[in-house]
This record gives structure tokens, sequence and C-alpha cells, in this order.
């Protein structure tokens, strides 16, 4: 009892450290962007990078960056994105609070690409400048499958990604079926000039067959944009030539010369290191875990507090942290999660056999575990049925990880210098001192005799009884070793004792 205890009070002490090491970073982060604010009122254009993978680590730090921009008095924001994409979520809450800032124009510049979820998030800014090598597009949503490969998802979920495509383009004055086009490969489009329209504008292929020869000869030109079956891609020049990059620039420098705000400081917001760090941990989270819970079953399964326990009281705290500061983690799902430990570990210390507390222990632990990798209980759209079968996917190589894990450490331990003295090396003999069971006709002379406990009792462990070694089990006590125990029941090969 003391041992359970011990551990989860490290837990709960490790969790509150984290927590305010988070906060304190914070903290800092925000002092240090406010000096520069007051060292350099008259900056009103603000820079924030967006690079890396779209993920709910991001759309947190971009929405603090905003916030001190306005707050900084920020007519101007760039943003600079270099992405291959992400989880659509994010991309989706991105994009939306993006378009939604009000009294301040919003640039998107593409340095190098905005792929995938990054392309809808610089459709979302008023502006588009991309650099000679950029590329913007292919939004087709896609999901892993569990061969390890990647599939299209369903219509539901491409319908309302050509929404947001089509609405945010509508606003921000771009092509909008060549929006749609990065999206769906079933769509395929021209563009097309005419007398009436002589800089041209784009139609359907449906559209295209619709339409009636005097209709068509009114064409002074037609040109195949996007053929069907194919996601729509496009390099600086084309994205030009399409209308959705205002200007190509060399460089960040040359961006800032053609706004004419050149000999203007622009206040760069930076990502700081705790949400670097959350970013990096969410994406490793899965690998955590399962060392987490291995290293908590190899706490429980050996003598006294030490490594293990405190590499899986520190690999379980930083998962939940991190899926706590992107707004995963809450405290249902952490308390329903840590209620299974407690069940597996009473099952390991008190409970004799397995399946009791062990069973509803490790459903607990997966549902605990599922709900802290998503911000929903019951999914409701496509989209949350396939982060949700994801997500059951991702826990369940946690936990079958951490089981091959156990078997190996186990199986190998005995071998590794230092580890090796977590485990019982030397067989067990009778010449090395150990003896089977007294049978049920001895039953009556051992009962009442008292022994010396050779190991820990937590419940399991040995004692010595005039000079044999027995396998003994408490009642749920933890005696430590070289204590007097008593013999107080004996059944079948289960010696029950108690501390004198």
């Amino acid at each position: 009892m003391k041992k359970f205890i011990n551990i989860f009070l490290s837990l709960l002490i490790t969790l509150f450290i984290l927590i305010q090491l988070a906060s304190i970073s914070a903290e800092e982060s925000e002092d240090l962007t406010a000096s520069k604010e007051n060292s350099s009122h008259s900056d009103r254009i603000s820079i924030i990078p967006l690079s890396g993978m779209i993920d709910g680590g991001i759309y947190n730090s971009l929405k603090r960056r905003v916030e001190i921009a306005k707050e900084n008095g920020s007519n101007l924001i760039i943003f600079e994105i270099d992405t291959f994409g992400g989880q659509l979520e994010p991309a989706f809450e991105i994009s939306e609070y993006i378009s939604n800032i009000k009294n301040t124009k919003t640039i998107a510049f593409i340095p190098t690409k905005a792929i995938s979820a990054g392309s809808l998030i610089a459709i979302s800014c008023n502006e588009i400048y991309m650099s000679p090598q950029a590329e913007l597009g292919d939004c087709e949503p896609i999901v892993p499958t569990s061969e390890g490969g990647y599939k299209t998802v369903g219509e539901k979920i491409q319908t309302v990604l050509r929404t947001k495509f089509r609405k945010f383009a509508e606003k921000n004055g771009y092509p909008v079926l060549l929006a749609e086009a990065m999206v769906t490969k079933e769509i395929e489009v021209y563009r097309v000039v005419t007398e009436e329209k002589p800089e041209g504008f784009y139609i359907t292929g449906r559209e295209l067959k619709e339409m009636n020869e005097e209709e068509k000869k009114k064409f002074k030109s037609k040109k195949l944009i996007i053929e069907e079956g194919k996601l729509l891609t496009m390099h600086a020049k084309e994205a030009y030539e399409y209308h959705f990059a205002k200007e190509i620039v060399e460089d960040r420098d040359s961006l800032l010369k053609l706004l004419n705000i050149e000999d203007v400081t622009p206040n760069i917001l930076e990502t700081n290191w705790s949400e670097e760090m959350v970013r990096f941990l969410g994406r490793i989270a899965p690998i955590l875990l399962g060392i987490g819970l291995a290293g908590l079953w190899m706490e429980f399964k050996s003598p006294g507090f030490g490594l293990p326990g405190i590499v899986g009281i520190l690999c379980l705290a930083t998962v939940f942290l991190s899926k706590h500061l992107v707004g995963l983690a809450e405290t249902p799902e952490i308390i329903i999660f840590f209620v299974g430990i407690v069940l597996i570990a009473v099952e390991i210390l008190f409970i004799p056999g397995f399946g009791i507390a062990g069973i509803p222990g490790i459903i607990l632990i997966f549902i605990g575990a599922i709900l802290s990798f998503q911000d929903f209980t019951i999914p409701r759209t496509p989209y949350d049925v396939d982060m949700f079968v994801n997500n059951i996917f991702a826990v369940m190589y946690s936990l079958i990880g951490s089981v091959v894990a156990i078997f190996l450490l186990f199986k190998f331990m005995p071998g590794i210098p230092f580890f090796n003295r977590l485990v019982l090396t030397s067989p067990e003999t009778s010449l090395s001192g150990f003896v089977i069971p007294p049978q049920p006709a001895e039953k009556s002379s051992v009962v009442g005799m008292k022994g010396k406990t050779l190991t820990v009792l937590h419940p399991t462990g040995k004692i010595e009884v005039d000079n044999n070694t027995l396998d003994v089990v408490t009642e749920g006590q933890y005696i430590e070793k070289g204590k007097i125990v008593e013999i107080i029941e004996i059944s079948g090969n289960r010696i029950v004792v108690k501390a004198t």
C-alpha cells in the first residue's frame, strides 16, 4: 500500500511541476513580447511564421501570436506559410480564425510550399504572395489505413472541405472553381476568354458540354487548367496567372519593399520553446504512452520504488500534459485513465489471479487514452469517425507495444548490466534453499509458524522458515524485507502470512 501511494503521489507532483513550467514559459514569452511592444510602439506590422505539421499545438500558438499582434496595434499581419499540411480539424480552426480577424489585413507569404492544409490556410488570407519556387494546392483529405497506407476520405468530408475553400475564395477574390479543384479530383476546369470577358473566366467540363454551339463560337480561347482525375497544384507562375498569387517576390524583404513598408521593422512572432515541445510530444504521445504503461507494470511487479516507476510516471505525465495544453485531455478523461491504472495496481498488488479488477482497469485505460487524443466524446461527423478509428489503432498499438516491451525486458533483462538487479536471475532449486510449499497433510503443523522476509512482500514475496525458502502472499499488507511474519493460512500452493 505504501508503494502504491508513493507512485501516485509522485505522478501528481510530476504533473504539477510540468504544468507550472509550461505556465512560466508562456508568461516569460508574453513578458518578452510586451517589452518589445513597448520599445517599438510605432511598429504596426507583424510576421507570424507557420511551418511544420499543422496540428492542435500550432493552432493554439497561432492564436496567442495573433492576439499579441492585435494588442500591438498591427494593422497588417503576414503569415509566412511553409508546410506540407497536417490535421484537418486544426486547419479548419486556423483558417476560420484567420478569416474572422477584424480591422487587420492578412497576407499569406509562401516561401517554398503551402500544400494540403497549408493551402486552405493561405486562401483564408486576404492576399497571397509567393516566391518563384513556391507551390500551392493539393488539399485532398486523406487518412491512414490499418494496412499502413492512406485512403481518400468520403464525400461527406470532401464537401465540407470544398465549402471552406469556396467560402474563402469568394470572400478574398480567388477563382472558386480552381479552389475546389484543389480538393476533389472529379472537377475538370477550363479557362475561357471571350470578347465580353477578355480577362477570362473558369468553367467546369460539365458546363462546357452543356453549352450549345452558339455559345462556344463566342470563345476566343479555351485552355484546360486541370483535367478530371487530378488535383490542382500550382507553382508560383501558375498561381499568379490564375489570380491566386498577387505578386511573385524573391523573399521576405522583397515583399516588404513591394508593400512599401521596408522602412518599418516588423514584429516577428515565433513559436516559443514550450509550444514546440508540446507539438513534438504530441507526435510521439503513443510511444510515450506505451513506455509509461510498461514502466508502471514493471514497477508494480518489482520490489521497492525505482527506475521503472520514475520512467513510467514521467512518460504518462508528459503524455497527458501535452494533450491538455493543446485542448484535448481534460479532467474527466484523465481521471478515467488513472482509475484504470488504480484498478490494474489493485489487481497486481492485492488480488491473486487476474480479471476482477484487471479487465475493467484495461478497459478504462483504453477509453481514457482514446478520449485524451481527441476533442470529442462521441464522433458525430465523418471526420470525427476517421479520427476516432485512428485513435483506437494508436492506443491499441501503444498497449500492444507495452506488452511486447514487458515481455522482452523480463526475457533479456537478466543479461543487461544494472537492469539485472531488478529480476531474479538464479534458479530456484532445493540446493539453494527453495522447497515445494507444504502439502495439505502438513498444513496444521505449518500454520502459526514464524519466519523472516527475504524480499519485500507487496503482497507477494519470499520468506525463510526453518532454513527453508517459501513463496508467500499477504492479505494486502506491504511488509518490508527483514521483518518477522507468521503463516496464518494455507490454501493449495498459496501461503498467506501477516506481520507479527
